[in-house]
């Protein structure tokens, strides 16, 4: 929802200096791309060819999840002979698909795995152990999956990708929530990264703010208070450029009020009126409880039934000790 006609920043994408005495930005080199054998494969695979492509990664990892690997009994002791077992079967399936779109290139190495467990522990379990610095993978349209997806992004140690059907297989647009934190730079820096060289790509920050209740104890109206909120934003947008060594011209700004409580609504009704191709948002910390807030942001973002994918960037082995604890890794 957006209230009244609220002026915007625009700009170009100049060179950015990072601070280095604050969180800094790991290079996605190291990817694992989830694959289910759903209808979402394909499209999965082809959208992280083109990251892996801009991100000139080093590592792929595709990898399957089963929750058994074990054929039946009858099948077993009828076909013992003539039938691969599942897991090289699964495998054969999976590079067939991963070769359509990752075809073998000097330096990159590429990698098929298939597991057996509970896919979300078994995912963030490999991909810890890979190192990875991004997991990609789909974003079902069934209501059901969403916690376990969400999961994945409350528990990794890396940054995660969730692609839907019919995604444009392009990045020109991108939207970042900013919220003046360490982890609204993190996102921001990580937009960039999408800039590929002499490629035009444009950057929409979004910061959303809210009127504090009790704000009539001032003396102030409705929209005065959000008019000095606003200006309050837009002082606090210039500390942040400057905090983290940010030109304020890296993208175009839009501050927003919010009369809802989940402000995810607003955000992803930017992104669509921008209609960007990819809506990024930074973790919001290192914590149990920040990694259990992560978690539910995530599933209501996924709820959102529409072609823009979304990036999650998190700090890099933030949340390693939770982790560890709950999977006993």
């Amino acid at each position: 929802m957006l209230v009244g006609n609220i002026p915007t920043l625009e700009c170009d994408l100049p060179t950015i200096l990072f601070n280095q005495n604050h969180f800094s930005m790991y290079d996605l080199k190291r990817i694992v791309i989830s694959v289910d054998f759903s209808d979402l494969d394909e499209e999965v695979i082809r959208y992280a060819s083109i990251v892996s492509q801009i991100m000139e990664a080093d590592a792929i990892y595709f990898v399957h999840v089963a929750e058994t690997l074990d054929l039946p009994d009858h099948l077993e002791e009828q076909y013992r002979s003539v039938l691969a077992p599942v897991d090289e079967t699964i495998e054969y399936e999976v590079k067939l698909l991963a070769e359509k779109y990752f075809p073998p290139q000097d330096g990159t190495q590429t990698t098929v795995n298939v597991l057996q467990g509970k896919p979300t522990d078994e995912l963030i379990k490999y991909a810890r152990q890979k190192d990875a610095d991004l997991i990609i993978l789909g974003k079902p349209e069934e209501a059901n999956k969403y916690v376990q997806l969400s999961k994945i992004a409350e528990l990794s140690t890396c940054s995660t990708l969730y692609v839907p059907q019919d995604a444009d297989i392009k990045i020109d647009k991108v939207a970042v929530a900013i919220d003046f934190s360490e982890y609204a730079k993190m996102a921001l820096e990580q937009a960039l990264r999408f800039k590929g060289e002499g490629d035009d790509v444009t950057i929409y920050g979004h910061h959303i703010y809210q009127i504090p209740k009790g704000y009539s104890k001032t003396g102030k109206s409705y929209a005065e208070f959000s008019r000095i909120m606003e200006e309050n934003a837009r002082k606090d947008a210039q500390k942040f450029f400057q905090t983290y060594n940010l030109d304020e011209d890296i993208c175009e700004m839009r501050y927003q009020l919010s009369e809802d409580t989940k402000i995810d609504d607003e955000l992803f009704g930017f992104a669509q009126e921008k209609d960007v191709d990819l809506l990024i948002i930074g973790s919001r910390g290192r914590t149990v409880a920040a990694s259990l807030l992560l978690g539910s942001v995530a599933e209501r973002l996924l709820r959102y039934r529409d072609n823009i994918p979304l990036f999650i960037v998190k700090e890099k082995n933030s949340n390693m000790g939770f982790l560890e604890a709950l999977l006993n890794i």
